[in-house]
Formats: structure tokens, sequence, C-alpha cells
């Protein structure tokens, strides 16, 4: 009874999780489940006993969550907007990150923060000249502030992500000497026992990093010390398209093969002892016991080795359980184990419900526990015939076969959530898993350990058998880029909504039980294969030839704007900047395009070749459609321009050049016609000035206007005062009902005569939270609200959109922070806030498709 149990416990937890946003609903929703369960025991369906059992646990999960999430929850800390700072001296509570240029340390501070009290912050620091580890006591200024992230329609939230991870304020530092160290920590007997193995991390870290070169080198610190920080993007993206990026990170699947591995080499040498000896030690305990015991301390060294991050711990844990399991002789009770560990599990963390990680690990394991269960009787036969006749041809293809077979019921049990989170259908993990996941588990991890622990032994600056696992990972690598390169293997999908997930996985649920006929069971069959064909076609919705709209996402500083045309034709204007470790075209523009559907762009423009305009643009060509690139002109010698010209060479386009006056698009009642940059050039500079100052390069961006119908809408880039004088005389110069603020908002970009002479209905100013440029400047936003403009910030209102139709004169506006569901505090306000929220439900599905 104890699955079912967990399944009560888990539906009270996620029942109670919405009480804050939806008290009447989920009340009531409790209430008719406690009626069903009467009805069912007064109709004899179910014992009483059974029915006041898994009632109770429901409501026991309800109340825990309420108890240990909502009620202990601190508040926000208070941000200073004087964005002074402040010294903050703490510990360093978990093992630390280090990237080529960078550490990330969570510290548990010692002294209030933001008028809080001791909070968890993750401190950044970079150009760093010394290395820190767990335990350690240090102490730094800077200026702290809330996890913040993008806000987009139907996009991930890095601040809210942050924020379950326990993580209250982030902070970051820069140059030498920004961060003291105050006590070691092994000072104290627990944290030095974490100090120590991340000690061991880092001697490790270093040894690879001057032996391994890449990439090999970023795979070995992300399957050994679990330290992403070396990781390619590029090659992350690779073993997402062929479904293995589960091996990226250290995950149940490593740790249960280096356990089994263990294991069986343990019983194997305890099975091959002299008679005699293995007679005296069964009578005590058996060969399987011993290699349970003997299995567990290495693989908890191993996951300490990583890191100890929730993930792996939770991975642990259910190495742990299985293990225990096999101890008291239940290991054919899968179940009944997996069962114990989510319990645990989520006593110590209620919301580890919502971690990706938790979710695909159990899945995965259910998927595989659930096939194992229903082995047929013809298996069984199969099996004995096997061992009357042997045939080593038979069992390699039996083992194959089930093989693949697992591979693909592990790949439908995740295939939502992976396209959910990853907006992607990776099929290809269906044959890769079969052949990736032993290799990993059971050679390259493995040998791995051996070079570490060895390096742990001896010490010094080369890793041991560093030939061996540079050439084994190298040619791991190499398959899977060949792999990832198929024709149809990176297959971006809109993420599933939760209505079809729950449908998906109930009718799972449903062929699983062999619940009805033949003829229901052939129906419910029939209803995953739609969904699953939904999912694949993500088609996009609500084209009505007459309807438009515009988007304005919310890519921290810099500028992305998409354009949806009536006849269904795409523009991207910009893409966001790209960073080492993080792309605005990867991460925001991207996703939000497969959520509409979108996987061919008509046009891209690139207003001006500055980082935080087309930064991002490099990922986006790669990897969509794109008809025809448009841009100023101007060259640069930067890496982030480089990448976008390979980028461009690789999918056979060339830079079309704009110049004012000419229509990029006429689609319909709508046109999309330049205004900048002027052809005869007043402000002409050399095409390949790579020295260009900023103001020539944004006086000479591509400024454009749409016209749809009776809207009209002015992308003004980044040009300043000189090249918005020049519009301003412009025979295309005309009022407009929505402006894209130039340069952010910033002061060299403000004329009032162009302002004026525009007076735009919106002002919309395209900015990153916190930016260091402090953009809009206060002169800018005054100068627009004195217009009557209604002011639109990315920074503080996150995406923001225009929806209208040619055909008419209404033009609404749409805000991503007004679709953020809000708790519903007050009494009084409990019908009237729970139906805003379930608006906003509504509202999240419509807008993000």
């Amino acid at each position: 009874m104890l699955p079912s149990l967990t399944v009560a416990f888990i539906t009270g937890l996620l029942v109670g999780s919405q009480i804050p946003h939806f008290p009447l609903v989920t009340s009531f929703l409790l209430l008719l489940i406690g009626l069903g369960a009467v009805a069912l025991e007064q109709f004899n369906r179910v014992s009483v006993p059974k029915v006041t059992w898994h009632y109770g646990i429901l409501l026991v999960g309800v109340l825990y969550w309420l108890v240990v999430v909502n009620l202990t929850a601190h508040a926000p800390i208070a941000e200073d907007p004087s964005d002074a700072t402040i010294e903050v001296t703490g510990r360093i509570v978990a093992p630390v990150q280090q990237a080529p240029d960078r550490l990330v340390m969570i510290i548990r501070s010692d002294n209030p923060v933001a008028s809080a009290p001791s909070r968890h912050v993750r401190l950044t620091w970079r150009t760093p000249e010394r290395v820190f580890f767990q335990g350690d006591r240090v102490g730094f200024r800077a200026i702290v502030r809330r996890p913040s992230g993008s806000l987009n329609p139907g996009g991930f939230s890095y601040g809210a992500y942050l924020e379950r991870q326990g993580i209250d304020a982030i902070a970051t530092v820069t140059g030498p000497n920004a961060v003291q160290f105050l006590e070691s920590g092994y000072a104290h007997a627990w944290w030095a026992i974490w100090t120590l193995f991340d000690q061991w991390r880092g001697n490790i870290r270093f040894a690879a990093v001057q032996t391994l070169s890449q990439p090999a080198l970023g795979l070995y610190t992300g399957i050994i010390i679990g330290d992403r920080g070396y990781l390619d993007p590029e090659l992350r993206d690779q073993f997402m398209t062929t479904g293995t990026v589960h091996l990226l990170s250290i995950s149940g699947s490593h740790l249960g093969l280096v356990a089994l591995l263990i294991f069986s080499l343990v019983r194997w040498a305890t099975i091959l002892l002299p008679s005699d000896w293995l007679l005296a030690v069964s009578r005590k305990i058996t060969p399987t016991r011993i290699a349970a015991l003997c299995t567990l301390l290495p693989v908890a060294g191993y996951a300490c080795l990583a890191g100890a991050e929730l993930a792996t711990i939770r991975s642990l844990l259910m190495v742990t359980v299985g293990l225990s399991a096999i101890w008291l002789g239940q290991e054919r009770r899968l179940f009944h184990a997996l069962s114990a560990a989510a319990v645990v599990i989520l006593l110590h963390d209620p919301q580890a419900l919502f971690d990706i990680s938790f979710q695909l690990s159990f899945l995965s394991v259910i998927a595989m526990a659930g096939w194992l269960s229903r082995q047929t009787v013809v298996d069984q036969e199969e099996l004995l015939n096997e061992l009357f006749k042997p045939s080593y041809v038979r069992t390699c293809i039996r083992w194959g076969r089930d093989s693949i077979v697992m591979s693909g019921v592990v790949t439908l049990m995740t295939l939502p959530l992976v396209a959910y989170y990853f907006y992607q259908l990776p099929w290809l993990g269906l044959f890769t898993n079969v052949v990736a996941v032993p290799v990993m588990g059971i050679l390259l991890v493995p040998i791995g350990l051996v070079s570490a622990v060895w390096e742990i032994v001896i010490g010094g600056a080369i890793l041991p058998l560093a030939a061996l696992n540079q050439w084994m990972l190298d040619y791991f690598v190499m398959v899977i880029r060949l792999i990832s390169m198929l024709s149809g293997g990176e297959w971006h999908v809109a993420a599933p909504s939760v209505f079809t997930m729950v449908l998906f996985y109930g009718c799972l649920t449903l062929l699983w039980q062999r619940v009805g006929g033949t003829a229901f069971r052939w129906t419910v069959s029939v209803g995953v294969l739609l969904l699953l064909l939904w999912w694949a076609w993500s088609p996009r919705m609500f084209l009505d030839g007459d309807h438009f709209r515009v988007t304005f996402l919310d890519v921290g500083q810099g500028d992305s704007a998409v354009i949806e045309l009536p006849d269904g034709q795409v523009v991207l204007i910009d893409g966001g900047a790209t960073y080492e470790r993080f792309d605005m075209g990867r991460a925001v523009v991207a996703p939000f395009l497969w959520n509409r559907g979108i996987r061919t762009i008509d046009q891209v423009i690139g207003t001006h070749p500055q980082l935080d305009h087309v930064g991002g643009l490099a990922w986006v060509v790669r990897h969509f459609v794109v008809k025809q690139y448009w841009g100023s002109g101007e060259t640069r010698e930067e890496l982030f321009y480089r990448q976008l010209q390979q980028a461009l060479a690789s999918q056979g386009l060339q830079e079309g050049v704009v110049s004012e006056g000419q229509e990029i698009v006429s689609s319909g009642p709508c046109r999309l016609v330049v205004l900048n940059p002027k052809i005869d050039g007043d402000l002409t500079m050399p095409s390949h000035e790579s020295h260009a100052g900023g103001q020539a390069l944004n006086n000479r961006s591509v400024v454009t206007r749409l016209t749809c119908g009776n809207h009209t809408m002015l992308f003004a880039a980044d040009v300043e005062h000189t090249g918005l004088s020049r519009m301003s005389r412009s025979p295309f110069h005309s009022p407009v009902d929505v402006l894209k603020v130039p340069h952010h908002g910033a002061v060299s970009s403000l004329n009032y005569t162009w302002v004026a002479s525009l007076h735009p209905q919106y002002a919309v100013f395209s900015a990153g939270r916190h930016n260091s440029y402090r953009h809009p400047a206060d002169a800018v936003l005054d100068a627009y609200k004195s217009e009557g403009s209604m002011v639109l910030r990315t920074d503080q209102d996150g995406g923001v959109w225009f929806t209208g139709s040619a055909s008419g004169d209404t033009l609404h506006v749409h805000r991503a922070s007004d679709l953020v569901l809000q708790p519903t505090n007050s009494v009084s306000c409990l019908l009237p806030c729970e139906k805003a929220n379930w608006i906003r439900i509504w509202q999240q599905w419509r807008d993000g498709h």
C-alpha cells in the first residue's frame, strides 16, 4: 500500500501548493475527493481503513506544504534603491563552482542582509586570484539584490528557480581581494569533512585543467566532480539533440551504474572465494548482502566528491534505498523502494516536487520499474529456453531488444517533461541511450574516478591516466556530435500545456493498469499517439489573416522584438546579447518562437553590430529557417560578430544592407519601411571600420516603421540625437502609436523635438534590471510621460506585447508581469482574487501560444 499512499501524499502536496492562489477551488476539490471516497466505501469498492488512510495522507500532504513551505517562508529581501554596497560575512555552505574566469559560492550570511536575518547569498566572483572551499568563512562588500531573470510569456523564470533552490539574494564582485578569507572550514569538525572533499575537488580540477583539453576537459569535470563551468554550451546542445544531456551532470544513471558495477564485482569476487571460506562467510552473511554493504560507501564517496548537490543526494538516496531493499531481501518490490525514497526526499524538501531533476529521475525509474513488473510469461519462457539451450546469439538479441524497449519506455515516459522544460523531442535518445548510458556508466565514469582517486592519493599537477581519459572522452564526444548532425535529429516544439501532460500520463496509467476492454485500450492508445503527434507538430494558432502581434522581449540589457503579421510572416528585430555561459538567443528568443509555433523567420534585422543587439542572433540563425538577413553594413572584429557571420555563412545567407525608404516587408495591409540609415550618408563611415565609436554605430543603426492598417509602430534601435534630428526632417516622419524608445532610454538619445513630433501613445523601454548604465534615465522617462505616453519597461514589466487587427482601430497592450499569479491573502478578496488568477492562467496559455 506504500506506493498508493505516496501518490496520495504527493497529491496533497500539489493541492497544498495551489491553496495560496486558488483557495476556493482547492477546498472544493478536497471536498469532492472526500465525498468520492465515501461513495466508494458505501458501494463496497474500497474498504473503510484503506479510504481513511489514503484520504488522511492526502490531507497530511496538504498541511505539510502549508506548514513547511508557506508558513515558514520569510519575506523577500528589501532592495536598496540607491544601490549601496553592504558588508557581508558568512560561511560557504555548498561546493564552490569554478569556471575559467570566475568562482560561484553559496554563502550563508552571519549578519543581516538587507534588513533580513541570515540568508543564503549566491556570490559570483569574477577574475578571482585565489580559490575558496566549502566550509570556509569569507567576507565581501557588494550590492545585494533579490534573484531575478527575464520575464516573458511562457518563458523560464531564473529568479523563481533560484528562490526554489533556497537562494535569497545574489551579488557579484570583481577583481583581486574582492573576497576576504576569514576562517578555514577545518576549524570546525563538521565543516572540515566538506572542506576536505571540496579541496580534493579543487586538486582534481586543477590537474584536469593542466592536462586535458576541450571538449574532454568540460566533460570530465562535469561527470567526475560535478563542475559544469568548463562545459561548452554548444556541446550541451549536441547532447540535448541526441537525448543524452542527462549524462552531462551527475544523475541517477551515473550513481546507479557505478553502484551496479561495484555490486557485481564485489559479489563476483565473493563467490570466487575458496569454497571453505565462502561457506564460512555465508553462514553469517550472504554474498549479495556483502555486495550491497560494500557498494554503499564508494557510491556515497562519489556523490560527495561530485559536490553533493541536491540532485546528486536524491540519486544517492534512491541507490541507498535500493541497496537497503536488497539487504532486506525485498529487491523485487521496486515500487515500494521508490516510494520510500520519494517520501524521504519530499519530507526534507517539499519544493523538490517541482524540481526538474526530481521529476525526470523518478519518472525514469517508474518507467523502468513498471516495464520490469510487466514481464510476460513469454519472456520467462524465453529465459528458460536460453538456460537449457544456451545460445550466445539469442542472448545478445534478447539483451539488445530489451535495451531498446527499456530506452523507449523511459523516453516515452519523460518526453512531455523534456518538451516542457527544453522545448525539444529528443527522439534520437531512443537509440543513443542504449549505448551511451552503459558506456558512460561502466567505462568513462569508472576510469575517470580511478584517475581522480589516484590524483587525490599522489597529488601533483598531472592527472593520472590523462591520455586515456582524453582519448576516450574525445571519441565519445565525436560520436555524439556526428549523431547530432543527423537530419531531423533536432526537433524543437512548443512546451506542452499542463492539461495535455496530465491527459497523457492519465492515458499511460490506464494502459499500464489494463483498464477496460480491448476497444477501450485501443482508443486510449490512439489518444496517446494523437497527443504525441500534436506536440511534434506544434502548429501556429489563431492565424486569421487580420490580426497581428508585436512582442518586445525581456532580454535584459539589450533589444529583441518579434513581429507576427496577419498573413503569417515573421520578422525578428535583434536578438539580445550573448555571454560566455548564457545566450539570450538560445534562452529567451528561441523558446518564445517555439512556443508560438514559429520555426521559420521571414526577415531577421540586426540593427547594428553591437553585442546587446545581435549577440543572440547567431544561435537563432543556426537553429531556425531564416529567409533573409538585413543589417546596416558595418562590420566588427569582435568574437560575437564573427560568430554571427559564421552562422550566416553556414546557412547560405548574406547580409543585405538597408537604407532609408526601403520597404523590407509588404504584407497585405502591413508595411515595414526603413527610416535609417540614410543612403547618401551624412553619417557614413567605412564599412569595415572595426574601431568606430559607439555613437557612430548607433546613429547608423537600422530604424524601421511598421504600418498595419491604422496602426503604426517605430523601432528606433540605438539611434542617438544626431540621427533623430535627421529623421525628424524625413518625409517618412509622422506620429506613431507605439515607439520602441531608442538606446534603452539613454540621455544621448533624447531629442525633445523628435519626441513631441512623434507623440507616441505607448513608449517601450527595453533595458535590463539594475543595469550599470542606469537606463532608462529619469530625464528620458519624464520626457515621454510629459507627452502623455504610457511608459512600459521590460526591466519592470517583463515582456511587452501589442495585439490588434489591421481592419480595426483598437490596440491591446499586454505585460508579462500581469500574468504572474498573485496570492489571495485577504479574506475579503477570495473570490475576485481567485477569479483574477484563473484569468491569468487562461491568458498565460493564450499568450504563450
